[in-house]
């Protein structure tokens, strides 16, 4: 059990990881604030220079053509983001590919929309009437996509801090633009400046990201993560589903405000929108950082994800209360008729972007962990929520429905991740949505697993760790397992066990035995999940058999000295030592401790003192431990012979073998009675104490007579902390903890409450 430990990562590499990811954050966040800060000043002086109207017709045909060119170009920026920093010396092609294509998509739906715009949205018709207008909304269109991309190649290669200087040097010249055009073209000169300074900025970025950026990135990233073209349409396509989601619930709503409330009523709602939208650029540019800096290894990307909340709300709290003060002043900055009306709708929407923080932050950390289909339930339901319900508030209370649809839905999904995360909550450790998840990870993997081989997946196993498990084989003929797993704990576990496995057949002792421990034949990262494919060994787990009270004998002894065999050949005995105390009590103990009260502290600390007494200075033997030898990971065939041992994710060769007689004897308890864990371990422990010896008398192998009572609480605090090694989803658990856990350490301590 303990093996895994030696996975984990170093907490200066964590460390150093995160400092890297708000760094690059603040970057952002900084583009962000100096974009939106110019940004303003343009729609000010577009305000002073022309009617409410030629503004508000402006500003919808902006947020349609963001909105065409967000969709068509598939949301292959996030992909950028993604797989930039581990597509190794791909990145360039990567990159111009995804250029070609986002480009390309984007300008034929350009010219689509210019061409019916008279059916889509009649109020824009003034402004494309003609050829060269038509075919400039194409080319707007094919542009913004382009620039979009590019800030996430830029974030992707660890140029975040050139993406403020990038998007400056846009602003400044779309001001500039904006002045020189005002008398010129008074009624499209807002979109032309718009249009020319993103095609200025997309030139100059482009080339320096194809010169310069991107060949320093591949000297320097040599080696590439496992991904084939399947395993990044697999991404893309779960991730443009929730991308398109979110650019229709922020993009369209000028457009839908437009036919529905006008072109003035536009003009006041885009720049109310505009100034409360850039709150919501924070945590996107903290959550693009952490997407491109976790790429290459997710560990405690939960903490890294908590770490961006907190220094988001941070960032925005001030910025929200200096915007619902001070709003009504700096709409007057917009002309008269601005603060009137837009004063409420601004501080709605400007709220709003506080539980935005939440919504974002969780979306970041799926698209880290590849979840995407998280990625595209959570901004749709997002989505739908705040297009439905502004529909039918801005009916009623004109503008101020939409900021009230966006507050409400924000809220009301912010609050459902965070119950959601809530240890309170019950997560299900075998239900419903572990079988989707599994097979979705599962599909995502197995092309890359087994590329070079005519191997097969064939369905799904099912199981209470945190890895997928899939027979594999050519055609109908399974002759491997495929093991994937996506999370800290699992991918450390997979990671050992397939070391165990390459470890325990190369051991020259272990000859004539090891056939009964499956292969090691493959393993990798890919994708952020690790995978291990392993040889199949024939007969089923053991389950059935122990139920039947006539074949139980028989498996228990034939276990029992299967496992004799193993310890006979590997076992040494020696003196229990402060370090083995610390592997096989304190720090077991350590993962307990972490999942009960606060409360049941004393009681944890009592148990390891009860432990270590009964343990320390005994000679006893030391050797190979499964760490997890129970029913489920013992297979027969169909007469009852056991054919193999698999599952050795909680191996060590440094174990007191005690740990896996114990445990065999424990759970094939729990199995056959169909009890919880802790009811077992209270009969065992009251039980009399010759009677409790007798059936333990084997687990000392030689050495040192130890209590039963030892050998029964030390099997039953590494079963407990195995299952909190294998998955989070037993310390979230409140019905198990309470049956397997806490009732136990009620019984060993009555005075607890």
């Amino acid at each position: 059990m303990t093996a895994t430990l030696g996975d984990r990562p170093e907490p200066a590499v964590t460390t150093a990881r995160r400092r890297v990811v708000y760094g690059h954050g603040y970057a952002l966040v900084l583009s962000s604030a100096l974009t939106s800060g110019i940004g303003l000043l343009f729609w000010i002086v577009a305000a002073r220079g022309y009617d409410e109207a030629v503004l508000g017709r402006n500003a919808a045909l902006v947020s349609a053509i963001m909105f065409l060119a967000g969709v068509a170009q598939l949301n292959l920026m996030n992909v950028l983001i993604r797989f930039v920093p581990v597509a190794g010396p791909r990145a360039r092609r990567l990159v111009g590919m995804a250029y070609l294509v986002g480009g390309g998509l984007a300008g034929l739906v350009g010219l689509v929309f210019a061409l019916g715009v008279r059916w889509w949205a009649p109020e824009l018709g003034v402004l494309l009437h003609g050829p060269t207008q038509i075919a400039g909304t194409a080319a707007a269109c094919a542009v913004w996509a382009i620039f979009v991309m590019q800030d996430g190649v830029l974030t992707a290669v660890g140029r975040a801090r050139v993406v403020p200087v990038e998007n400056l040097v846009f602003s400044v010249l779309k001001l500039g633009l904006l002045a020189a055009l005002a008398t010129t073209l008074p009624s499209g000169g807002i979109t032309v400046s718009w249009m020319a300074a993103t095609g200025a900025a997309v030139v100059a970025t482009t080339a320096y990201l194809f010169c310069y950026a991107l060949p320093a990135h591949q000297r320097t990233h040599a080696t590439t993560d496992r991904f084939s073209v399947r395993a990044l349409a697999g991404y893309l396509g779960g991730d443009f589903v929730g991308a398109t989601c979110w650019l229709a619930c922020t993009q369209l709503l000028p457009v839908l405000v437009l036919g529905v409330l006008g072109a003035r009523t536009t003009a006041v709602f885009a720049m109310t929108w505009t100034i409360a939208y850039a709150l919501y650029l924070v945590p996107a540019a903290m959550g693009q950082s952490l997407v491109a800096h976790a790429a290459a290894g997710t560990d405690s990307v939960a903490a890294a994800r908590s770490g961006v909340e907190r220094r988001s709300l941070l960032l925005l709290t001030p910025a929200v209360v200096v915007l619902i003060v001070a709003g009504p002043w700096i709409l007057r900055l917009l002309g008269p008729g601005y603060a009137g009306s837009g004063h409420w709708v601004l501080a709605l929407m400007a709220a709003s972007a506080l539980p935005n923080v939440i919504v974002a932050a969780e979306v970041s950390q799926a698209r880290v962990l590849r979840r995407v289909g998280v990625v595209a339930a959570l901004l749709a339901a997002l989505s739908a929520l705040v297009l439905a319900s502004a529909s039918v508030l801005m009916r009623i209370f004109g503008v101020e429905g939409v900021g009230l649809a966006l507050l409400g839905s924000q809220t009301l999904v912010a609050a459902a991740l965070l119950l959601g995360r809530s240890p309170r909550i019950p997560r299900p450790i075998r239900g419903p949505f572990a079988g989707p998840r599994n097979r979705a990870l599962l599909r995502r993997i197995a092309p890359i697993a087994l590329d070079p081989r005519s191997w097969r997946r064939q369905g799904s196993l099912h199981g209470l760790s945190d890895s997928a498990v899939a027979p594999v084989g050519p055609r109908n003929h399974s002759v491997a397992l495929l093991k994937v797993a996506d999370t800290d704990r699992g991918r450390a576990a997979l990671r050992t066990e397939t070391r165990t496995l390459v470890l325990l057949h190369e051991d020259d002792r272990l000859a004539g035995w090891r056939h009964r421990v499956p292969a090691a034949l493959d393993s990798g990262d890919a994708l952020g999940a690790t995978f291990s494919l392993q040889q199949l060994l024939p007969g089923r787990d053991a389950r059935g058999t122990v139920t039947d009270p006539h074949r139980r004998p028989r498996f228990t002894a034939d276990a029992l000295a299967v496992l004799a065999q193993l310890h006979e050949r590997t076992a040494r005995l020696a003196p229990v030592d402060e370090e083995l105390l610390r592997k096989h009590v304190t720090d077991p103990a350590g993962l307990v401790r972490a999942v009960v009260p606060a409360r049941l502290g004393p009681a944890v600390d009592r148990l390891v003192a009860e432990l270590s007494r009964g343990l320390r200075d005994r000679c006893l033997p030391v050797g190979w431990v499964h760490g997890d030898y129970s029913p489920d990971n013992i297979l027969l065939s169909d007469d009852g012979q056991l054919t193999g041992v698999v599952d050795w994710g909680q191996a060590t060769d440094t174990g007191l073998v005690a740990v896996d007689l114990v445990t065999l004897l424990l759970t094939t308890e729990v199995t056959a009675g169909a009890q919880p864990l802790g009811t077992v371990v209270e009969q065992w422990l009251t039980e009399p104490s010759e009677t409790a010896e007798l059936r333990l008398a084997p687990a000392t192998f030689h050495g040192d007579p130890v209590p039963a009572r030892t050998l029964v609480l030390l099997g039953w605090l590494h079963l407990v902390a195995a299952n909190l090694a294998k998955s989070a989803r037993y310390g979230a658990h409140p019905i198990w903890l309470r049956r397997n856990v806490i009732a136990v350490l009620r019984t060993l301590h009555r005075d607890l409450p």
